[in-house]
């Protein structure tokens, strides 16, 4: 509970300041010389906590204080507007099934509805007010949130009722995905696992054996890890990840499980698997790649040039990703993660991050 509690009041926290201090000697005014004009793409200066790609022309993102931003590609560049919520708390993340229909969810019970791409957001009565972190839907009709309190509600209306499929508990499930209608998986803190094959109706907790405990101490000593994220290509192949760089993975929906080698100790907040390939994010820049759909998994330094944490990585097929994170942090690939471009936020290779010429050390000479 300890490292979820953290993550969240981090993501909750993140403050980005800018100084610029100028000085006078000796009561004389010094001039200034000319310096480059500074320019830093920003689509928002909020941290971005959710990420839903429909398609390869739309992305929308979305964090603290209600911020929606949509992102168009009209063909030469990607064009961004910002969108009224509605509402002026956290959301975490959600989903869209096409470029108008979506839901996005954030904390105290709130689920907001698009039918028109974002035009207009409605809140809906979710007849809860437990923190949110991801809303999923299979169709117009069919979806699940989950979030704090062991909660996973469900609707069969497309958000005009909701319904409460888990009793009340102290545990977070930080995410949440359904393969289809009746297939679907929930983690959480302390290694939880649930499962279910009948639509949320009834959820069964899942222990892999590595993540057994035989006494109360062993847990107090050897902890399972927080899990937050869920990837799946099928209803049997399924992978998790969570804190200390961890990723299991089963291909037999969830009978037997594999604990992946990973080069990485790290949190891992999001993973993608597409199409023959995977892709992980984390903390501190942390940058994984699976050059195998998942199996093996390669750790990828200096190419997303950031240092801040890394929320979601999303793709919409083996070339087209994204990936969003802390300070507006917004970059995207068209080449399967060789490469990547900052649309937002802030690189340590940007040019006012580099030494000055002038104080560069050249090194000592003697003789």
């Amino acid at each position: 509970m300890k490292e979820t509690w953290q993550r969240l009041g981090a993501a909750l926290a993140v403050t980005c300041t800018a100084c610029i201090v100028l000085g006078c000697a000796g009561g004389e005014r010094k001039e200034l010389a000319k310096s480059s004009k500074i320019s830093i793409k920003m689509v928002t200066s909020e941290s971005v906590h959710g990420c839903m790609i429909p398609d390869a022309k739309n992305i929308w993102v979305c964090g603290s204080y209600g911020m929606i931003c949509h992102g168009v590609d009209n063909g030469t560049a990607w064009q961004w507007t910002t969108q009224n919520s509605g509402v002026d708390i956290l959301l975490v993340n959600g989903t869209f099934i096409n470029d108008k229909q979506g839901w996005i969810a954030g904390l105290l019970g709130t689920v907001i509805h698009t039918s028109d791409g974002g035009s207009t957001w409605v809140k809906q009565n979710t007849g809860t007010d437990r923190h949110l972190f991801n809303v999923v839907f299979v169709d117009e009709r069919h979806g699940w949130a989950a979030g704090d309190g062991n909660t996973v509600i469900h609707t069969s209306d497309g958000g005009n009722t909701w319904i409460r499929q888990t009793p009340e508990e102290d545990k977070i499930l930080n995410d949440i995905l359904f393969v289809d209608a009746t297939n679907g998986w929930v983690v959480g803190e302390s290694g939880i696992i649930l499962n279910t094959t009948d639509g949320g109706a009834t959820w069964n907790q899942v222990m892999p054996s590595f993540f057994e405990r035989k006494t109360v101490e062993e847990e107090f000593e050897n902890p399972r890890p927080a899990l937050f994220s869920i990837a799946a290509t099928d209803k049997n192949n399924i992978w998790l990840c969570g804190i200390d760089g961890t990723i299991i993975k089963t291909t037999d929906a969830g009978a037997t499980w594999t604990q992946l080698s990973v080069p990485t100790k790290e949190g891992l907040y999001s993973l993608c698997i597409k199409n023959g390939k995977g892709w992980a994010v984390g903390d501190k820049g942390t940058y994984l790649m699976s050059p195998d759909g998942g199996t093996t998994w390669q750790f990828v330094d200096d190419v997303i040039t950031t240092k801040q944490w890394l929320g979601k990585v999303r793709f919409t097929d083996s070339q087209n990703g994204w990936v969003t994170g802390a300070m507006g942090t917004i970059v995207r690939t068209t080449d399967g993660g060789t490469t990547w471009q900052f649309l937002s936020g802030l690189s340590y290779k940007m040019e006012f991050f580099q030494m000055p010429k002038a104080l560069e050390f050249k090194g000592m000479v003697f003789e």
